[in-house]
């Protein structure tokens, strides 16, 4: 299967049904359940409209498949390729795919990470909906 990159004149949002307005489309890649479900049904709150992943070889499918996100919401610790293996990857498909890194242990790997990818900043956890929403697009 050929990987298709992302494009910068696609802005991530879905195709509107009749009588409806495109949403802008958010990736959020979390293995914790819990996590994922809540933070995306936040996601759906605020309006956006969020495709889940529970881990980075997910999301790295789901991009490889064409999905085109407006930014993705990355946790730094999950099984497999982790946050810190699937960011280098997921910037090779999508250079210019802004990315927010949530996590609960803010180290220095974390902070090494946002000086070597532009566009790519933190959100500590936990958060509540304000603080969401003030780092989306």
């Amino acid at each position: 299967m050929p990987v298709i990159g992302c494009s910068k004149a696609d802005k991530g949002t879905a195709a509107p049904l009749a009588g409806e307005t495109a949403r802008t489309r958010i990736l959020l890649v979390d293995d914790d359940d819990i996590v994922r479900e809540s933070v995306g049904s936040m996601l759906d709150f605020l309006g956006f409209e969020p495709v889940l992943a529970a881990t980075g070889e997910e999301a790295l499918a789901l991009l490889g498949e064409g999905l085109r996100p407006s930014l993705a919401i990355l946790d730094m610790d999950m099984p497999g390729l982790g946050g810190a293996g699937t960011l280098p990857r997921l910037r090779d498909l999508c250079p210019d795919l802004p990315v927010l890194i949530v996590t609960g242990r803010v180290t220095e790997l974390v902070h090494h990470l946002i000086r070597q990818f532009p566009g790519v900043s933190l959100l500590p956890k936990p958060f509540n909906l304000a603080g969401l929403r003030d780092r989306l697009p």
